[in-house]
């Protein structure tokens, strides 16, 4: 059974139960160790101090900023009984007095031996299990989950290691790591053996590649899906970014799978094929859109959401593969899956038989509440994904026989591949009828400065897309919402399964689906026939001035037009006690006008209210000018005067709502009021004093 333990910060960390414990002389063996102090044993291992367990190795490694070796004391107190570092963190080490006698193994470059030192700690894990790893640009998690249905299909108890969860058996793991480190990954392979897990499937990236994560790693089945622009922050080129990707197959690495199955469909694809037979070996290929030992041969059919193709497989025979995903890109992930799985000793049938119901978190992911339109989120983060995905949504949209018209939301992420920005809004503004360029991951980058470089891109497209750019990521989704009619698509893209935006070093809870499917909800309620018992609620920014004010004056008037609320849009024989309303005090001056322009200002904005034959008008401030500007307009717009009150100030307004005998909003009624201390007062009254139910709407 397997011990969790929660270090700080929640690390969750999960360990095997039974783990023999290796001397540090048996570590030194093969690897280019020194020891330094007595021999000891060990029976875990960790890269953070706070992590350590009882007889633990800390690999304590320098970094850009700080020498690990500076929390050796820490994992001392936590029960680490050694530490593997380099010169310069023995130095650190022995010059504290309570580490002096502790056992280090010392090496020039720690990180270069940590898998393998990890993997004997471990008892070599992996080499116990089918490790099937997949690695490339795009669609590695997708395929990964293609895999884990056809290998559970076949009765294999699989666990998977990506970006979006750990399972076992179809069961998530609770762990907060993404992307492991090789001491993590051991440790994680040797709990899923005592779990019973026989097969894992591995997203491989090429930071792990590189960096030596996956050293000590005996991978039976290598994929790989494609290569395009990503990560060029870190690997510079693109042929340092594919060489990355290459230790997977390549002769002499230490990582090389035993059998390749590779993606030919681009021309990296190629190329990762002849590294493959560079080393003497042969890869299965999978194609397309031509010639491989796994090929489409035609399409059978194409609903809504999945597809159907005729499958060519290496011994001639040709079968019928159903892929519960849109998108050609998505069947080509299918057919590396079942190639991999093939691979790995799984029937080609069966594999087929797992992948009917296969749903993939962030990926092409619905959001459906019952709009008209459809509503899907997706990671795509990259240009080339974007490009994809707005392609496969196009062709869905106009198969289907709605409008075609797409709206994209989508961003870039700070501190990563600043080159691929203008790429991503020039994609977006080539596949869709609405860019709206917002922030994705800003981290320690200025918002604002990649919204900019996103935005050049989208503009130097020449095509009809109407380009936006809003910065809070909630209202760019609400705008996207806004601008969707029956038919349409509104993808949102770029963070798909992720929980959390990271800004300025704070992670802030933000899951696309969760807030997709909250401003879904808003609409539809802004939409449906009012509640007897609910009194809704629209709030106008009042620093975006009069011009703000009358477009929510208009969004008012749709909605109770869509509602059947107000003297003016009740139909016929319907309950004629539901009306609008409009609580106003003075709008922030947006173009630096002068007081009387701006009480002039105010004045149209009344005489508007009332000529859209809003029921009753609250101007709030009677020592403000502007305030007796807009009553007056609303004043002598009128016929008798009563469409508008004047009212002191924001504690007047709240006691003439408390006056029983006074004309105000009731619940079924719709209100429009102006925001900052205004709207919050009466929604504080509303709800907590008069015991109202109230719904803001989000337009």
């Amino acid at each position: 059974m397997v011990q969790s333990r929660s270090g700080e910060h929640g690390s969750g960390v999960i360990r095997p139960t039974n783990i023999t414990p290796v001397a540090l002389s048996v570590l030194q063996q093969r690897s280019g160790l020194t020891l330094d102090g007595a021999d000891a044993e060990v029976s875990g291992v960790t890269l953070r101090a706070q992590d350590a367990g009882d007889g633990y190795l800390f690999a304590a490694l320098p970094g850009d900023k700080t020498h690990g070796a500076k929390y050796a004391s820490q994992a001392l107190d936590a029960g680490a009984a050694a530490i593997l570092t380099d010169p310069a963190g023995l130095e650190l080490v022995r010059a504290d007095r309570r580490l002096s006698s502790m056992p280090v193994l010392v090496h020039p470059e720690p990180r270069s031996v940590l898998g393998v030192v990890s993997s004997r700690i471990y008892g070599d894990p992996s080499s116990q299990l089918t490790l099937i790893g997949v690695t490339g640009t795009s669609g590695k998690t997708t395929t990964s989950y293609l895999a884990e249905a056809a290998l559970r299909a076949a009765g294999r108890v699989v666990g998977l290691v990506g970006t979006v969860e750990v399972r076992v058996d179809g069961v998530a793991v609770p762990t907060s790591l993404t992307t492991p480190e090789a001491p993590d990954l051991q440790r994680l392979f040797a709990v899923m053996l005592e779990r019973g897990v026989d097969t894992v499937v591995m997203e491989v990236s090429s930071h792990a590649l590189s960096l030596g994560r996956v050293d000590g790693c005996h991978f039976a089945v290598g994929g790989f899906t494609n290569l395009s622009q990503d990560h060029l922050d870190y690997h510079h080129t693109m042929d340092e970014y594919f060489a990355a990707k290459a230790r997977l197959f390549q002769s002499g690495s230490p990582t090389q799978a035993q059998q390749a199955v590779v993606c030919v469909d681009d021309e990296w694809g190629v190329r990762m094929a002849q590294v493959v037979a560079d080393a003497g070996e042969s890869a299965w290929t999978v194609s397309t859109t031509g010639t491989g030992d796994w090929s489409v041969v035609r399409t059978v059919r194409s609903d809504p959401g999945s597809q159907t193709v005729l499958v060519g497989t290496p011994q001639g025979s040709e079968l019928e593969m159903t892929v519960p995903l849109p998108g050609a890109y998505n069947v080509a992930n299918a057919l590396l899956a079942i190639g991999m799985v093939t691979a790995a000793g799984i029937d080609t049938e069966t594999a087929i038989s797992g992948l009917t119901a296969v749903a993939v978190p962030g990926r092409l992911e619905k959001v459906d509440r019952g709009q008209d339109f459809l509503a899907v989120v997706d990671y795509a983060h990259k240009p080339a994904a974007v490009e994809a995905v707005l392609a496969t949504l196009r062709a869905q949209t106009e198969k289907s026989g709605g409008s075609g018209r797409i709206a994209v939301v989508l961003g870039a992420g700070g501190d990563r591949d600043t080159e691929k920005r203008p790429l991503m809004g020039a994609a977006a503004a080539r596949g869709a009828d609405l860019v709206v360029i917002t922030d994705d991951n800003p981290r320690s980058e200025e918002p604002s400065a990649i919204r900019a470089a996103v935005v050049a891109g989208a503009r130097e497209v020449v095509g009809d897309a109407e380009i936006r750019e809003v910065g809070g990521r909630r209202e760019a989704i609400a705008a996207a919402v806004d601008w969707a009619r029956a038919g349409d698509v509104v993808l949102v893209a770029g963070k798909g399964h992720e929980t959390g935006q990271e800004i300025d070093g704070v992670k802030h809870p933000f899951d696309d689906r969760v807030v997709l499917g909250e401003l879904l909800d808003a609409r539809g309620a802004a939409e449906a026939p009012a509640s007897a018992g609910t009194l809704r609620v629209l709030i106008s920014d009042r620093s975006g001035g009069i011009p703000e004010a009358r477009r929510m004056v208009r969004e008012l008037v749709t909605l109770a037009a869509d509602s059947g609320v107000g003297s003016a849009h009740r139909p016929p024989g319907a309950d004629s006690t539901h009306r609008t309303w409009v609580i106003f005090d003075e709008f922030l001056d947006t173009d630096g006008h002068d007081e009387n322009v701006r009480c002039l200002e105010h004045d149209g904005l009344g005489r508007q209210i009332v000529r859209l034959a809003i029921d009753k008008v609250f101007a709030v401030g009677e020592s403000i000018r502007a305030v007796r500007a807009l009553h007056q307009g609303a004043v002598m717009e009128g016929s008798w005067g009563e469409e508008s009150e004047l009212l002191t100030d924001v504690a007047g307004t709240v006691a003439h709502l408390r006056d029983a005998d006074a004309d105000t909003p009731a619940p079924g009624d719709i209100v429009l009021v102006a925001g900052g201390e205004l709207a919050d007062a009466l929604l504080a009254y509303w709800r907590d004093e008069a015991g109202i139910e109230v719904e803001v709407l989000t337009r």
